[in-house]
């Protein structure tokens, strides 16, 4: 793929679409397509406000127009710029939006470029972000291929109004959580009936709802040991047993509803807002819905960290900016401006303040805009507090990650949503599965 890719830039190249004629100013302003993931509600928002900011700002003044174009989920964006990139044209994206973990696919490709020079020659300092979000596999060796964006946490959100009812403090392990959740839960008063009430719902979303809760157990996806070779600590130590074994006494216990088989996170979260379920844990950054909605239901809305096992722990994910490779200099140029409007602490800020998503500077408590809003909103800087306990999603990255993901997916469905096998039956099915994964 990578070697395919690499000769048909070239032949771009000697066609003339990705020579240096492309010159732009204000008389002649230059487009360049931005491919995103965030299609509506507070994000689509907030994407919406940026780029058009950018255009009459920054863009106007340069000569700089942005075409933002939703491309779907981050593994929809991904397979169209990897398609884009066999047939270049003036639509082929110039900056993306991406997860880390596919970033380091499109960087396998060959098509995600080098940031390095425009940021030594700009005076975008790398160090201004938080460390835990520059652990990845797009920047190394002096080499910036990806830069922290819309970053998020999973959280505990739950019913406050419900909790305060009943005397309840918001869980911090998840022994405590669970005496949280029984304590909400409200069986139907007719037999055979669904719970008036839910105590909790806990949505498949491998890497990110349930990596929390591995890493909490000291034994996350994936170890890179020191010959070269990728291990699984969450099969090798039995974290991923633990968590199958509890996950399925919950549900059988009641008080745990299993998740849906499709658009199970919004589904969860309408159930939230109509008082069927009492928690849920979800993205940081859907809190700026989640708050709204949970407002217009009329109860308060309570956020704390994601409980843990034995220690503190978080996978961080979320999505990083790109420029892509088999581009001119000049639309280069254009995109690293728009980037950098994309990251400057007034846009940071507001991404955050909008929907809920990290700030990805180190500091923020200085920041005035940032300090005040927190006063006033303290959920939202539970996700920024968790960061110290952060490990990206995508480290360590192998590329066989997403293939682990969808075994482990398919055992989960079985073990919670059928509920056709046991936890001991789904972990060896893992196991099996994944055997040919691991050296």
């Amino acid at each position: 793929m990578k070697k395919l890719i690499t000769l048909l830039m070239v032949a771009a190249l000697l066609l003339g679409l990705c020579g240096s004629a492309l010159a732009y100013g204000p008389d002649d302003p230059i487009h360049i397509p931005f491919w995103h993931t965030r299609g509506s509600g507070a994000n689509g928002a907030v994407l919406t406000e940026s780029v058009e900011r950018f255009n009459e700002t920054v863009g106007k003044e340069k000569g700089i127009i942005i075409d933002a174009v939703f491309q779907g989920s981050y593994a929809d964006n991904v397979t169209k710029m990897q398609l884009a990139s066999q047939s270049i044209d003036e639509t082929y994206p110039v900056v993306g939006v991406t997860s880390s973990a596919h970033t380091a696919m499109l960087l396998d490709d060959g098509l995600t470029a080098d940031m390095a020079p425009f940021m030594a020659e700009t005076g975008f300092d790398l160090n201004q972000f938080v460390d835990s979000l520059l652990n990845v596999p797009a920047i190394h060796d002096g080499e910036v291929h990806t830069l922290p964006y819309v970053r998020s946490t999973p959280v505990f959100y739950y019913n406050k109004t419900m909790a305060d009812a009943k005397g309840l403090k918001a869980p911090e392990t998840v022994a405590e959580m669970e005496e949280f959740c029984k304590a909400l839960y409200v069986p139907s008063e007719v037999a055979g009936e669904e719970p008036t009430t839910y105590g909790f719902e806990f949505y498949e979303d491998t890497s990110f709802n349930q990596g929390a809760f591995l890493l909490s157990q000291g034994a996350g996806f994936a170890k890179i040991n020191e010959d070269g070779t990728t291990s699984s600590p969450c099969l090798d130590e039995g974290s991923l047993l633990k968590l199958f074994s509890d996950w399925r006494r919950w549900v059988d216990e009641g008080w745990c509803r299993p998740y849906d088989s499709s658009s199970a996170g919004t589904a969860a979260q309408q159930r939230f807002y109509q008082g069927k379920i009492a928690s849920l844990v979800a993205s940081c950054g859907s809190m700026g819905n989640i708050a709204k909605y949970s407002a217009e239901a009329g109860f308060e809305l309570g956020v704390c960290m994601i409980p843990y096992y034995t220690e503190r722990a978080v996978g961080i994910g979320g999505g990083n900016l790109i420029l892509l490779e088999g581009n001119s200099e000049e639309r280069l140029r254009a995109g690293w401006e728009f980037i950098q409007f994309l990251l400057s602490p007034e846009q940071i800020a507001k991404d955050a303040m909008t929907t809920g998503y990290v700030p990805t500077l180190k500091n923020m408590e200085e920041n005035e805009t940032m300090k005040a809003f927190w006063a006033e909103n303290p959920n939202y800087k539970v996700a920024y507090d968790q960061l110290p306990y952060g490990t990206g999603n995508e480290t360590p990255y192998f590329p066989e990650r997403m293939e682990f993901m969808n075994i482990i997916k398919a055992s989960t469905s079985l073990l919670i949503q059928e509920q056709s096998i046991t936890a001991e039956e789904a972990f060896e099915q893992v196991k099996a599965d994944s055997a040919h994964l691991f050296n």
